[in-house]
């Protein structure tokens, strides 16, 4: 990484253009960029161990957008030569009249389960599999750890039948510090299921000779109490100052009576722009293994030097396993 796009901040953390980053490593042969959505920095660390296996290089990075329509907007501005495989609909709705991919592939078109509201992970390997072995740059997009979830949790239940499900679910954690729990223990459950099934898409395309990059379009709110940012938020425009009902919406998470959960666009505020990248080249013998007294690996972050001396890198080490020789 050259020295101009890295920011050090006083807890060491380095700043990076994820959009920079995107179209730098699509820009060569053979290259696949995994996309999870709404994965939140913290508890992608916390949760290496599930990529054990593999070599890789986590960095933080900024996002364009605060939800998939504005990261998409903000990030794709130029042309690809590359084939998107999305499990988001989001995709398909923003570049409907103009696309700056050389396809589009809709996964949710044959594969979306109206049971859960979603799609699974599974079937978007299924699909990009055969973008794979034809050679194709590919950016694969997968749904979780996003709302509505895969994995078990009786937050499907309260859901069952609705027309969104996801925005119900959202819904009912802004209210309920009851669901938030559940909200959260899912979504963790959610991420180490998506990141199982990107862990065999990138060995695939390792195997295929490709270079492999993984990020988020956003991050994910999980009940924070952030009344000033929900005001900047509701009154961005001056007339709704005098709009009782904005009023009354504000002064509910003012009170703390409501908690943000999800991803507002247009969100003010680097919690939801705070996103991973990671760089993966290769398996290793040596892994992270869980911590038996946590759920989750809460990796220590080492800036080093890398060669040439003028650049770093993240190295992340945690448990019996070092993920960065």
């Amino acid at each position: 990484m050259c020295n101009r796009e890295l920011h050090e901040e006083p807890e060491e953390v380095m700043w990076m253009s994820q959009r920079e980053l995107i179209y730098r490593h699509l820009s060569e042969p053979r290259s696949l960029l995994i996309v999870l959505d709404a994965c939140r920095y913290d508890m992608f660390l916390e949760n290496l161990y599930v990529l054990n296996g593999l070599k890789f290089r986590v960095f933080k990075v900024y996002s364009s957008g605060s939800c998939t329509k504005e990261w998409l907007e903000k990030t794709f501005t130029e042309p690809l030569d590359t084939v998107y495989v999305t499990a988001n609909s989001w995709v398909t709705i923003v570049f409907r009249n103009w696309s700056p991919f050389k396809a589009i592939v809709d996964v949710s078109a044959k594969y979306w389960d109206r049971g859960l509201g979603t799609v699974r992970a599974e079937h978007v390997n299924l699909v990009a599999l055969k973008y794979l072995i034809r050679g194709e740059r590919l950016i694969v997009h997968y749904l979780q750890p996003h709302a509505p979830f895969v994995t078990k949790t009786w937050l499907v239940d309260r859901v069952s039948g609705a027309r969104h499900a996801s925005l119900e679910i959202y819904r009912l954690a802004r209210k309920s510090r009851r669901v938030r729990r559940e909200f959260r223990r899912a979504y963790i459950e959610n991420l180490r299921y998506v990141l199982r099934h990107a862990k065999r898409l990138a060995r695939m395309a390792l195997r295929l000779g490709y270079r492999v990059s993984m990020t988020s379009d956003h991050s994910e709110l999980l009940g924070d109490y952030t009344p000033l940012k929900v005001f900047k938020l509701y009154f961005s425009d001056k007339r709704r100052l005098l709009h009782p009902i904005y009023l009354a919406r504000w002064l509910l998470y003012a009170t703390g009576i409501r908690r943000v959960v999800g991803h507002p666009c247009g969100w003010r505020g680097k919690e939801l722009y705070e996103v991973p990248w990671v760089e993966i080249y290769g398996g290793n013998r040596e892994g992270v293994r869980p911590s038996p007294r946590r759920s989750g690996l809460r990796a220590r972050q080492e800036v080093e030097a890398e060669e040439p001396a003028t650049e770093k890198v993240w190295n992340l080490r945690g448990g019996e396993g070092v993920l960065l020789p």
